[in-house]
């Protein structure tokens, strides 16, 4: 029987992100096993590319209580389950298992953990096989506490933690980890960012953190005297989306055979509008500005990435030390020389001298883009080494290790 990988990800609901990415090109990567997505039952994916091989279960209940009434009708339900529950392992002798887990989580039983149990058992998991929370988050981490209690053998649980975890009441991320580190052998936790492994640390003597590298699909490009700069990704501020329309307007005053690439998110965010209004503005006076609105499926964006051959990354500093950025990854990836922020050491942790330029203001990033032109073929050949490199990265990884391990 081929091995089982389960794909945590109760979040998604359609494409929004990097995460519905992600999973898809993970679970390209592991295909030669079974791939099994747990996903929200809201996920709308009318129009987006899923893969044929994967196995889709909607098992998290989206059942949100705005309103006096909906929270009363949650209420029963919780009610309901709970003693659904009781009747479901007292039948299967499993019910002194289930009233220490009540115990252990103090007295309540998690969120979708019914809908998602039922599932669990039907699918026959087993100690062989491996579920990965994508991109975890403490309701995620307590349902699989409530499991492991419950169930005398339990796949592998690996936690992808992509946020910084707090101590926040009785119910948090440390508390559910550290308990499974102290009763689960084949329980593992990585992060994605140094910044995030150094506070899990900091806040726990059980837990040590690995780190671990994205996986992504990649693009093997062609010298092409056409330059087409990219900005994808979120229209935020702190992603440097303000800063594009006075880019774009230094860049063509000298060279207006340039072209652009931009992506405008489907949210409209408050302080970003006016940029947005310059945009489109700038779209009508230059020529070689296409713009694509809302989040771009996974072939899509592919498409864009390898028609662009430069992308500036205009993010704060905070913000790519503290959290990094899947379009960096995806310029590595899919070999697009950058410029990155000066000071960014998170990202340059993974590059290679000669592949990347460093610009701390727009006339800098101007200056750097014009001298990437002039010397693209030879910083074309630093950026396949680069791409190469994080390959090799993904195939050492040690997450990408465990699981292959038992192959």
């Amino acid at each position: 029987m081929k091995q089982k990988i389960i794909f945590f990800e109760p979040e998604i609901t359609g494409g929004r992100g990097h995460h519905l990415d992600n999973l898809i090109e993970s679970s390209i990567y592991f295909k030669k096993k079974k791939i099994i997505w747990f996903i929200n039952n809201q996920f709308k994916k009318k129009k987006l590319f899923i893969p044929k091989f994967i196995n889709e279960y909607s098992v998290i209940d989206s059942y949100k209580s705005k309103t006096t009434i909906k929270k009363i009708i949650k209420f029963f339900l919780e009610i309901l389950i709970l003693f659904k529950l009781f009747y479901l392992f007292h039948r299967n002798n499993k019910l002194k298992n289930y009233l220490i887990a009540l115990k252990k989580n103090f007295f309540t039983v998690p969120e979708y953990f019914f809908s998602f149990y039922n599932t669990y058992k039907k699918i026959e998991l087993n100690s062989n096989d491996f579920i990965i929370v994508q991109s975890c988050r403490p309701k995620d981490i307590e349902l699989l506490h409530f499991l492991n209690i419950i169930e005398h053998s339990t796949p592998t649980f690996i936690l992808r933690v992509l946020y910084p975890p707090k101590r926040k009441k009785s119910k948090n991320f440390y508390y559910f980890a550290e308990n499974l580190k102290k009763t689960k052998k084949n329980f593992y936790v990585f992060t994605e960012v140094n910044s995030i492994n150094k506070l899990i640390r900091k806040n726990s003597t059980i837990l040590k953190p690995k780190n671990f590298s994205q996986i992504y699909c990649f693009f093997n490009r062609k010298f092409k005297k056409e330059i087409n700069i990219g900005f994808l990704g979120e229209s935020r501020i702190d992603k440097g989306f303000n800063k594009i329309p006075e880019l774009i307007n230094k860049i063509k005053k000298i060279d207006n055979n340039i072209n652009f690439t931009i992506q405008f998110s489907k949210y409209q965010y408050p302080n970003t509008y006016e940029t947005k209004k310059k945009i489109l503005e700038l779209s009508n006076k230059y020529s070689g500005i296409k713009i694509y609105n809302g989040y771009l499926d996974f072939k899509i964006y592919r498409k864009l990435l390898q028609k662009i051959n430069m992308m500036p990354i205009l993010y704060d500093v905070g913000q790519v030390n503290a959290v990094g950025s899947g379009v960096f990854f995806s310029c590595i990836t899919h070999e697009i020389p950058m410029i990155i922020p000066d000071k960014s050491h998170q990202l340059k942790n993974y590059l290679i001298p000669n592949s990347y330029e460093i610009a701390s203001d727009l006339d800098e990033y101007v200056k750097k883009i014009f001298f990437i032109i002039k010397n693209y073929k030879k910083i074309l050949v630093n950026t396949k080494k680069l791409s190469k490199k994080y390959k090799l990265k993904i195939n050492d990884d040690p997450l990408v290790k465990l699981i292959n391990s038992r192959f």
